[in-house]
């Protein structure tokens, strides 16, 4: 039976309990209470908790609500807990406010396949119950499904950001995935079009199509902000235009004409581009989209703007080489498309030795690494950049 005790010795001020634990040894602690109440009723809660603990009769949640008692008599506050499930439904929404849809359909995806790998009864317990062990595991079983280590470690970089603020948040003390390593990935690198290639597309597509991959190649805008782009996003009068990229800023923001804002992209009009805007059906809704057919469409899938570009790609007679073959959910990697056309833009101004910096800046790169990525010098760039060392010779 618990019991409560004055310090034999007389210098503690807080009250002592004596109570059995599962072995049948007797167990004395400090309560941290002064109050004689208080300090009987943390030593009963503590005998309780150590029969039920005996007869396997202490499922987490109780184990937890004694413990929150607990801590209530000792005048501190109940253990924060959020359950796997919670916490991750409650970081998905909150980064449905700052990332762009795409971006949040990315991160929806991994969570809710990390989610169905822990299992139900996982995913009911804290968020602190997970490990190093179970994040890896989750990395491999992706190998083992079909995907490429490069989507691999796109899926261990978002779970590191998840658990980060989880831990700022104090839910946990340490980030479970930071130890695990990211795969050394080959990664597969993309093409540009040559200007042969680029004349048979822009023949083989349709308006719509025409004026995407033209703001693809003169301002190096993704899929979706090609196709979402309205007429209040253009101005003739200044041959520019102005948005805010999906991918960084989200979505449905309207470009700002008085003031370089933050975020905004703004893209000198070149003058074919401005043509075929000019030949194209004006509105005078400024919220009319460029290309209204193709702007109610997905970028993905079967029937998605993806695939109707690798058509329009087949079309024109371009072949594409195709990365290393997967099985399973994994998608195969195609050296040539929409994308290709941002790679082809960036790549362009490279070899006509535009500063990165400005190429960053019109493109809308922040991060060196990435901007160069998609930059592939051609062999007349190097040579005249070798061109510049001084011969040795006298």
């Amino acid at each position: 039976m618990a019991s409560i005790h004055k310090d034999p010795r007389g210098k503690s001020p807080f009250w002592y309990c004596a109570f059995s634990l599962p072995d049948g040894k007797r167990c004395f602690r400090s309560t941290k209470l002064t109050d004689r109440n208080a300090a009987l009723a943390f030593a009963v809660s503590m005998e309780g908790a150590s029969r039920k603990s005996l007869k396997r009769n202490l499922p987490e949640e109780q184990a937890r609500k004694i413990l929150d008692e607990i801590r209530t008599l000792s005048g501190e506050d109940p253990i924060r807990f959020r359950s796997v499930t919670d916490y991750t439904k409650e970081w998905l929404a909150s980064k449905a406010t700052t990332a762009s849809a795409g971006t949040l359909t990315r991160y929806t995806g991994i969570v809710d396949g990390f989610t169905e790998f822990m299992g139900a009864d996982r995913t009911k317990g804290g968020i602190e119950t997970i490990t190093a062990g179970d994040v890896k595991a989750f990395r491999d079983f992706q190998l083992r499904e079909g995907k490429s280590e490069s989507t691999a470690n796109l899926a261990l970089k978002m779970l590191r950001g998840l658990f980060n603020d989880a831990r700022r948040e104090g839910l946990i003390q340490t980030n479970p995935a930071e130890g695990v390593k990211t795969l050394g990935a080959e990664r597969e690198a993309r093409d540009v079009f040559t200007h042969k290639q680029l004349a048979a597309v822009l023949k083989a597509a349709s308006q719509e199509w025409q004026t995407a991959i033209l703001l693809a190649y003169y301002g190096g805008l993704r899929l979706g902000d090609s196709v979402s782009l309205a007429w209040e996003n253009v101005s003739f009068e200044r041959k520019e235009i102005r948005y805010f990229p999906k991918k960084t800023a989200g979505a449905n923001r309207h470009p700002d004409w008085k003031k370089h804002t933050p975020g905004q992209l703004e893209i000198p009009m070149m003058p074919e581009l401005e043509a075929h805007l000019l030949a194209l059906p004006s509105s005078d809704n400024p919220a009319t989209k460029l290309c209204p057919k193709l702007a109610a469409k997905g970028t993905g899938g079967k029937s998605g703007l993806s695939m109707m570009f690798q058509r329009i790609m087949g079309k024109a007679e371009i072949e594409v080489d195709r990365g290393i073959e997967k099985t399973g959910k994994g998608r195969q990697f195609k050296t040539l498309g929409f994308h290709s056309l941002r790679h082809t833009f960036v790549s362009e101004l490279a070899n006509a030795d535009v500063p990165a910096d400005v190429r960053r800046q019109i493109s809308g790169h922040d991060d060196e690494q990435i901007h160069e990525r998609y930059t592939h010098l051609d062999l007349d760039s190097k040579r005249r950049a070798l061109a510049k060392l001084r011969p040795l010779a006298a």
